[in-house]
């Protein structure tokens, strides 16, 4: 539950000519917003690449990377891997790592590419 300060509350008008209005407005609808979570959008997170609302968008679109990976055919062990090691990176974008995580997801990709040679090894016998 949100606490009193988050909720919203306050209302404020602004002045603009109908031609900004249908700007704004179209901008809105192409990201999927309403006019009010666009304008508090714009204004509090302008000046950062990634917003909070485009950060869950795009973690949306990494989730969805993972389960077409994982739902991949075996035979398709190339295909499968390189998506989900392309998600992982671009998930890393968002979530900064420390330096122990950063070994131990260089330790897990080891062994990713170990167990992925074995497997090789024994199709190719």
């Amino acid at each position: 539950m949100k606490s009193e300060n988050e909720k919203k509350s306050v209302t404020k008008s602004i002045k603009m000519s109908p031609q900004q209005e249908q700007q704004i407005m179209e901008q809105a609808e192409q990201k999927g917003m309403k006019f009010s979570e666009y304008m508090l959008d714009c204004a509090l997170h302008s000046n950062q690449g990634i917003t909070p609302y485009m950060a869950v968008k795009m973690q949306e679109m990494v989730n969805i990377v993972k389960d077409i990976a994982d739902s991949l055919d075996e035979r398709e062990y190339i295909r499968r891997e390189e998506l989900r090691q392309k998600s992982h990176d671009f998930e890393g974008l968002f979530t900064p790592l420390t330096p122990q995580e950063k070994y131990d997801k260089l330790e897990n990709n080891i062994g990713l590419f170990v167990e992925g040679g074995y497997e090789i090894w024994e199709s190719l016998k």
